[in-house]
């Protein structure tokens, strides 16, 4: 058995040990399940905004390289699933639609702006790993689709743009695979109940169920019968009502394939379980989490990297398909962010002398990214102790993976225990540790 552990003052220590007889271990172990097995896995990654890109343009060539083999390279986090925007989000360097204003021909589509740092950036994350598969979702539609006449704070798609504006998502897929890029999955809208000063755009249940259905016509009609469409892409507190206001029919149940979601209002892992357990046939997929600097400005990096490993663990064992970070990187303001939004990232950039830093939490997420491979199977695991928070995976070549993390102030001991064999472990405070056997 491999074991790889990361403790809070960044010090990262490998070592082996071999398995022995624990048929009669019953104290202080932590146990694995292996014939139990949940949910497959799709996969591991970031958000590639625009404010990534734009950073990751301002450091020199060789910086570049790094950040990419960090991420995407033999060694690093080994990032697989991606997310993007469609037009702009808050992390953009300002707003932008596809098309011109009152254009609701599409004749003016176009993404170019699109080219000057967004769709460079992501090439080159395909370039380190070609089989990245991306998500990418609307902030909002042009202003004047919307009911406020803005991009920012909130507003609806009025109805009779339903079309037109399915059209423009339907005609930016075709435009990234045009580019070389695939877009495999889209979600309806980003915080689809929140009206905030940045991009953003509010759709009742009925709504948003309305338009993914108008959605998978205009994909079907355009040959991209293979991209899923998602709904919700906010957080898990409103989920269970979220989703019985859409999954209402047969139409809707077909249309969509999953739910997104994001971790910004706390745990509800018994929420997004109730999800998985009402709809077992839709993927679950966390798109967005960030250290907010207006909630979090004071956070040490143990408590970052923490929460980061407290979510994944409790969102994977409520029945989580796929985890994906907000930015990848940023610069030593937290942004750039055109409404000064600004957040941590596991990486960040300080372009004005070219010194990447890496925070602890690129380390965490590195602890499930780099050792649970695609199509894995969630394997039951527990755990003698609330402290010792733990999820097991069944990789495709039959290699078992379980993450434990301490969340106390105390070297915790525990025996981990697989059908009678197993060893005698221990944990350092506020550490995650990975076997692999």
């Amino acid at each position: 058995m491999k074991v790889f552990m990361t403790n809070n003052n960044h010090q990262f220590k490998q070592w082996e040990i071999d398995l022995e007889d624990r048929s009669k271990a019953e104290m202080q172990v932590i146990k694995v399940y292996e014939d139990e097995l949940r949910q497959k896995i799709v996969g591991f990654g970031g958000a590639l905004t625009e404010a990534s890109a734009y950073v990751w343009h301002q450091m020199s060539a060789t910086n570049q390289k790094e950040i990419m083999r960090l991420y995407f390279g033999e060694g690093g986090n080994q990032y697989n699933f991606c997310r993007t925007h469609i037009q702009s989000c808050d992390f953009s360097l300002g707003n932008r639609a596809y098309v011109e204003e009152n254009d609701d021909t599409c004749v003016t589509f176009s993404i170019e702006g699109d080219r000057e740092y967004q769709v460079p950036f992501i090439k080159e994350a395909l370039s380190w790993n070609p089989s990245i598969e991306f998500l990418a979702s609307p902030w909002s539609p042009p202003a004047f689709m919307k009911s406020n006449k803005k991009m920012n704070q909130g507003g609806r798609l009025l109805e009779k743009y339903y079309d037109v504006w399915a059209d423009i998502m339907t005609n930016y897929v075709l435009a990234y695979q045009m580019e070389g890029i695939k877009i495999g999955r889209l979600s309806v809208q980003n915080e689809p109940a929140a009206v905030q000063t940045w991009d953003s755009c509010v759709y009742t249940a009925k709504e948003e169920k309305e338009f993914a259905c108008i959605l998978r016509k205009k994909l079907d009609e355009a040959k991209l019968e293979d991209v899923k469409i998602y709904v919700w892409d906010h957080n898990k507190d409103l989920i269970v009502e979220r989703t019985k206001g859409i999954f209402t029919d047969e139409q809707a149940k077909a249309s969509i394939h999953g739910v997104a979601f994001h971790w910004y209002s706390g745990d509800h892992f018994e929420a997004l379980e109730c999800v998985h357990q009402a709809y077992p046939d839709k993927e679950l997929i966390f798109t967005e989490g960030c250290v907010e600097y207006s909630r979090f400005s004071d956070t040490d990096q143990t408590q970052k990297a923490m929460m980061y490993a407290h979510d994944m663990i409790g969102n994977f064992k409520a029945g989580m398909n796929g985890f994906m970070d907000w930015n990848v990187i940023l610069d030593e303001t937290g942004g750039p962010n055109h409404v000064n939004n600004y957040c941590d990232a596991p990486i960040m950039c300080h372009t004005k002398d070219d010194v990447i830093d890496i925070h602890l939490s690129y380390y965490y997420i590195g602890h499930f990214s780099r050792f649970i491979q695609p199509q894995a199977r969630r394997m039951l695991t527990s755990s003698y102790s609330s402290h010792l928070e733990t999820v097991g995976f069944m990789n495709p070549n039959g290699e078992k993976v379980v993450i434990v993390l301490n969340t106390s102030d105390q070297t915790l001991p525990f025996e981990i225990v697989d059908q009678g064999k197993g060893n005698q472990l221990e944990i350092e405070p506020k550490s995650i540790m990975t076997l692999c056997w």
